[in-house]
């Protein structure tokens, strides 16, 4: 490809290699955090770990008892928020595509 036929190439092969780009968090590396989480489990007889506990609290009924509304409700909200930014990381809005594909279709 040519930069006369393409003149945004420059600019795609820079964003391609700019350092904001993270792709550390991705549906495979939740999946595998996933499986690595159910692995651990925890043995019979000693105390869940706490993240075992945090997720039946927002799992399960019975579970939740242990904190208050209130607190429940903040969990909840940090669990919301935390879906919030991976959703965020995994498929971000495109603003800069947007203008530029706005801008080519006034500008031919």
């Amino acid at each position: 490809m040519s930069t006369a036929k393409h003149p945004l190439l420059p600019l795609v092969q820079e964003l391609r290699v700019c350092p904001t780009r993270d792709t550390t968090l991705t549906e495979k590396s939740l999946r595998d955090a996933w499986d690595m989480f159910k692995a651990d489990g925890w043995t019979p007889g000693a105390y869940p770990p706490f993240s075992v506990l945090t997720a039946l609290v927002i799992h399960d009924e019975v579970a939740a008892t242990l904190l208050t509304t209130e607190e429940h409700g903040q969990l909840i909200a940090l669990g919301e928020q935390a879906l919030t930014r991976y959703r965020e990381r995994t498929q971000p809005t495109n603003q800069l595509g947007k203008l530029l594909a706005a801008t080519l279709k006034e500008n031919p």
